[in-house]
């Protein structure tokens, strides 16, 4: 086999093998970003309960993990501009006390980082983003 003939096939090699990397890596980042969507999302539709009012609330352990995860929105959806406005719509209500536009912009939250998460939501209605178990 000539040389030229070598190089070509260990050229080709290298250059498959780098693609083939650089594929995979894209791929599994851009994966890994959508499961920590997936997982905050769940996260705050887990600790939703907390905003019931309820003095149960004060004895769980958790009580603070409604907070926490509000508050990782905006490392984790820094990228999709519907989240932010509604993340920040929903801080404006909260600290307004007015509860009925804060359930209205929970709802509007929850379904665009829904959404933006690749959770199909689109026959919910309301009451899916604020029914909450207690049992």
């Amino acid at each position: 086999m000539p040389e030229e003939q070598i190089a070509i096939t260990l050229v080709g090699a290298i250059i498959s093998g780098v693609l083939a990397t650089i594929i995979t890596l894209v791929i599994n980042a851009k994966a890994e970003k959508k499961r920590r969507k997936q997982q905050l999302v769940d996260d705050i539709f887990g600790y939703k309960y907390q905003m019931t009012g309820s003095t149960l609330n004060a004895l769980d352990i958790n009580c603070q993990g409604l907070t926490r995860a509000l508050n990782r929105v905006i490392i984790v959806f820094h990228d999709d501009p519907e989240v932010m406005k509604a993340l920040d719509n929903l801080w404006l209500a909260i600290n307004g006390k007015n509860t009925k536009i804060t359930d209205d912009l929970l709802i509007t939250l929850l379904r665009t980082m829904s959404k933006s998460a690749g959770i199909k939501c689109n026959d919910w209605n309301d009451s899916r983003f604020t029914r909450v178990f207690k049992v």
